[in-house]
């Protein structure tokens, strides 16, 4: 007979402190390549100091009310970041970036879920966006898979590391469609 092996995936959402530079800094160098793609300040993350003093900075822009981070955790292994951003008017954007390795496991849907659930009951907003590349089909498969409202197609909207532009898609979910 079969053994059959059950395993859950414990994930949760922690505001990141300084002392969780070195391992998102492992876990950037090893993705390196795929994150630069989609998210350009990877390039400037090239020691575990750079991502320390990002952290800085961040926790200091979240002490200000000017953007909300969390580092998701599987276990007790950090696999990647989720932030709302771009504050103005009851809007927020929201970014997100995953560990390869921690892909197709369901892990940036429940974290969207739990940043939806902070974004519109305890932050009040009214609408988040996510503006994604045409081609970052995985993260737009996290926003349909979330309900997101496909809006439009903006044209040479998104910057790259290599200073060309990607077309992007946003989506929206308003704070009603989240009930």
């Amino acid at each position: 007979m079969k053994s059959r092996l059950l395993t859950t995936l414990t994930t949760h959402l922690m505001t990141p402190v300084v002392g969780d530079a070195a391992a998102l800094f492992a876990l950037i160098d090893q993705n390196r390549d795929e994150l630069a793609r989609w998210m350009p300040r990877t390039a400037s993350i090239q020691s575990v100091e750079d991502e320390a003093a990002f952290l800085l900075h961040t926790l200091d822009r979240i002490a200000a009310n000017q953007f909300w981070l969390a580092v998701i955790w599987v276990g007790a292994t950090p696999v990647g970041t989720i932030d709302l951003h771009n504050f103005k008017d009851g809007h927020a954007e929201v970014g997100y970036w995953l560990g390869h390795d921690f892909q197709g496991r369901g892990i940036m849907p429940h974290a969207l879920g739990i940043v939806e659930d902070v974004a519109f009951n305890q932050l009040a907003l009214n609408k988040l966006e996510l503006v994604i590349a045409t081609e970052n089909t995985r993260s737009q498969a996290v926003a349909q898979r979330r309900g997101f409202h496909q809006d439009a197609v903006l044209r040479d909207h998104l910057l790259t590391a290599s200073g060309n532009y990607d077309d992007a898609i946003v989506y929206s979910k308003l704070q009603w469609e989240a009930r």
